[in-house]
């Protein structure tokens, strides 16, 4: 009995203190570290007192909201900004309330969905009225002109940015004046009044300079562009669109530098078409690189949704583990055990899915946006252009691409138990030459020559088109990391009753540090072809699994700077 008290003692004294949840998730969301706030205010939620006491609980969701929505997951973010307008609506201050609302009506206007927030918006103006705030009337004010603006209705918009200025300069802060006036622009360019808007913007341009606000100064400099451009002052348009250019490099906005390059580009189309090119070509690069940070987000994401829901099982087992303790130790004993079995294939098959969801999220989604841009390149090239170099890369995405799919839906078989279909005998050199057929346009684009050094009577037995995926992953490999005019050769020989089919290239090599682990699915190692050719590193992993699947084996040899070589071994059939 002593003993079973000391167990119960211990297990209690592991769980964690309810009490610093706040806080902590408070320090990480003012460090811009999103994901670990939402993880710290997840647990809290968790916990009590939050799971007892709602006014506990909103403190932790206003944090979830603000988080999810700087990571993009406004859905999940509305989830939690409503359950604090909930409270504050029932039971809190008016203070509380406003704050609320100005929370859920930003939300919907960011996340493309105006229409539902105007009532959040109109009520936060009701709600403010009566606190003579002027500063966050304005706010509220300014708000509701962000929606209608979003809505399209120009004349609304302007009527609540009137409002948004008089309560701003009634507050007298320069910089909130200049925040409202900045904001009015938008609804008197849509009005075509641009006059009154170029007195805003230059209101605004003053304040934010004096006051150093680096990030509101670019976006007054794109809206003065947009402005003069439209009436026709190409000098003032091009001098401003260059510094909103530069103020979004410094602040690292990569977002609002893509929309700058983008409409900068248009606006050189017809005048300076190179310029133009290369602006289009920056701006799709960097939309490659958002799609690559919100993939990358969308993974952190499902790693807390994922971490949350086993969390959440761990309490309800803990808790269960609690009450069998008081009746039999040994009962508890069995489930530890099996909840550690239970684990550790948890954290088998997470990795595998992550791997998964890491080519899917990024991998795959790379190179279609690559080819997007390249072909909105082509439509807007003026005559003459580099239309050719476009189509040459589009080519090279696409060819990628499909290597690609076919890789990750064999990697994806593989982890679910699948195995290579039936087996055939067939001739290794007649499968070689159908693989090099297959890269010869590839290979002589780079002025690559293929050969092949084989006995036409080296007879195998396995899945003929299992083998042929996994040459063809090694074939182009080769023809990628190859310099161009160099030669490829795959030779073919007998070893103790085995096959052992080489391709051999003289290209760039690998890295001896790197070599050792080129056949993991983990932490793999990619690099661009001789070419710029995109590498994922899925290849080299699924062609080993799948060649001991054969029943055969894949080995490497490289030296960087030298050229690598790659063989197979297979069983022969005709011994």
């Amino acid at each position: 009995m002593k003993r079973l008290l000391l167990v119960l003692a211990g297990l209690l004294a592991a769980l964690p203190a309810f009490s610093q949840y706040y806080e902590k998730a408070e320090t990480a969301f003012y460090e811009a570290r999103y994901a670990d706030a939402i993880r710290t205010a997840l647990e809290g939620l968790s916990a009590e007192p939050a799971r007892s006491s709602e006014e506990s609980a909103v403190e932790l969701c206003s944090i979830l909201g603000a988080s999810f929505a700087r990571l993009g997951a406004f859905d999940k973010a509305a989830e939690y900004f409503v359950r604090c307008y909930r409270y504050d609506k029932e039971f809190g201050e008016p203070e509380g309330l406003s704050s609320s609302l100005i929370n859920l009506a930003s939300l919907y206007v960011y996340a493309g969905k105006p229409e539902l927030g105007r009532s959040y918006a109109l009520e936060a103006i009701g709600t403010e009225k009566p606190l003579n705030r002027p500063a966050k009337l304005a706010m509220a004010y300014g708000k509701a002109c962000d929606v209608y603006h979003a809505l399209e209705k120009p004349d609304s918009a302007l009527y609540y940015a009137n409002l948004a200025v008089a309560s701003a300069l009634e507050s007298g802060d320069s910089l909130g004046v200049a925040i409202r006036r900045s904001q009015r622009a938008y609804p008197l360019l849509t009005l075509s009044r641009y006059g009154e808007a170029a007195e805003d913007l230059d209101f605004a341009e003053k304040v934010f300079r004096e006051k150093n606000r680096r990030q509101s100064l670019s976006i007054v400099c794109f809206q003065q562009a947009g402005m003069y451009g439209k009436i026709g002052r190409e000098t003032l348009a091009g001098r401003y669109y260059q510094e909103a250019l530069a103020l979004a490099r410094e602040v690292e906005d990569k977002p609002f530098e893509q929309k700058v390059c983008h409409a900068y580009a248009e606006f050189l189309g017809s005048t300076r078409p190179d310029e133009a090119y290369e602006l289009m070509a920056q701006s799709a690069r960097l939309q490659e690189e958002i799609a690559q940070s919100e993939s990358e987000r969308a993974l952190e994401l499902y790693n807390i949704e994922f971490e949350t829901a086993r969390r959440e099982k761990t309490i309800a087992a803990q808790r269960s583990r609690l009450i069998l303790l008081a009746v039999i130790l040994a009962a508890l004993l069995v489930a530890a055990a099996v909840t550690a079995v239970s684990a550790i294939r948890m954290r088998r098959s997470q990795r595998q899915k992550d791997f998964l969801y890491r080519v899917i999220s990024h991998d795959m989604l790379s190179p279609a946006i690559a080819q997007l841009r390249g072909i909105q390149m082509l439509r807007a090239a003026p005559d003459g252009s580099r239309s050719q170099e476009v189509l040459v890369q589009l080519e090279r995405q696409a060819e990628g691409e499909v290597e690609l799919i076919r890789n990750a839906l064999r990697w994806a078989q593989l982890q679910e138990g699948g195995k290579p279909a039936e087996a055939a005998c067939f001739s290794l050199a007649t499968l070689a030459r159908e693989a090099m057929e297959q890269h010869g346009v590839s290979a002589q684009q780079k002025g690559i020559t293929l050969s092949l050094d084989a006995p036409e009577d080296a007879i195998v037995c396995c899945n003929r088109g299992t083998l042929l995926l996994v040459l063809r992953n090694l074939l182009s490999n080769a023809v990628k990391f190859s310099q161009p005019g160099s030669e490829v050769i795959l030779r073919l020989a007998r070893k103790d009753g085995k096959a052992a089919l080489s391709v051999c290239d003289s290209g760039i090599g690998i890295p001896a540090e790197k070599l050792g682990s080129i056949f993991g699915a983990e932490n793999v190692f990619r690099r661009q072809g001789t070419a710029g050719e995109p590498s994922h590193g899925i290849g080299l992993a699924v062609s080993y699994i799948l060649t001991q699947k054969l029943g055969g084996s894949l080995s490497a040899l490289s030296e960087e700077g030298k050229g690598s070589t790659f063989t197979i071994e297979m069983p022969l059939e005709n011994e």
